[in-house]
C-alpha cells in the first residue's frame, strides 16, 4: 500500500493541504506564482506552508539539473553537492555535442559527472533529480532506447555503487534545486554565446 501524501500549496493569497496529487494537480495546473510540494507528515506541510525551512538531512547529497533553450544546439548540465547541509563542490558545463533529446541531455551528463566527482573525492552521495529517467535508466528499470540514455547507463554503471537516487519536484521552491536549476540555464546561455569549454 502506498505511504499517505501531503501536498502543500503556496499561493500569494495563502496555502492549503490536500492529501492526493490528482487534488493538488488540479489545484495548481495553468496557474501562475503558485508553489506546492509534497511531504510524509501533515506536519511538514504545515511547516513549509509557514515558512519554516526543514533541516537538509545529514550526509551527502548531490543535486542535478539538465536546462535547454531554443537556438542552441546544446544542454546546459549543473551539479551542487551538499554535505550536511552545507555546499562542498558544484560544476557545470554543456555538452560537447547537440543535444538530440534538449535538456534530457544535460540531467544525464549532470548526473555522469556529479557521479565521477563522487568517485574522485571517494564519497558516497543520494543523488536529487527532477527528472525520473536518471534513476530509471541507472537502475535497468526503463529500457535505454535512445542515444543518450544508452550512453549514460554505459557510462555510469562502474559508479552506481556511490548512489542512490532520490526524486525532486522541479520548480516547487526547494532551495539547492533552484540553485542547480539556475547552474543548468547559465551554462546554456553560455553555450548559445558560443563559450567554449566547461567549469567543472
Amino acid at each position: 500500500m502506498p505511504k499517505q501524501k501531503f501536498y502543500a500549496i503556496k499561493r500569494p493569497e495563502g496555502g492549503q493541504i490536500v492529501d492526493s496529487w490528482e487534488v493538488c494537480e488540479t489545484l495548481v495546473r495553468g496557474e501562475k506564482g503558485v508553489k506546492y510540494k509534497s511531504f510524509s507528515s501533515r506536519a511538514e506541510a504545515e511547516a513549509w506552508l509557514s515558512g519554516e525551512v526543514a533541516e537538509e538531512p545529514k550526509g551527502v547529497r548531490v543535486y542535478v539539473d539538465g536546462s535547454f533553450m531554443p537556438g542552441c544546439d546544446k544542454a546546459g548540465w549543473a551539479f551542487v553537492v551538499i554535505e550536511d547541509g552545507k555546499e562542498i563542490a558544484r560544476g557545470s558545463g554543456f555538452t560537447a555535442f547537440a543535444a538530440e533529446s534538449r535538456n534530457i541531455d544535460g540531467e544525464c551528463m549532470a548526473s555522469y559527472q556529479a557521479m565521477r566527482w563522487l568517485d574522485h573525492n571517494d564519497k558516497y552521495a543520494t543523488i536529487c533529480h527532477d527528472y525520473e529517467g536518471i534513476a530509471r535508466w541507472a537502475r535497468g528499470e526503463w529500457q535505454a532506447k535512445s542515444n543518450i540514455a544508452r550512453q549514460y547507463v554505459a557510462a555510469v554503471k562502474p559508479l552506481l555503487f556511490r548512489v542512490k537516487f532520490e526524486k525532486v519536484a522541479a520548480h516547487t521552491g526547494v532551495k539547492w534545486n533552484e540553485i542547480v536549476d539556475k547552474l543548468a540555464k547559465e551554462a546554456v546561455e553560455k553555450a548559445k554565446k558560443g563559450t567554449e569549454g566547461t567549469n567543472a
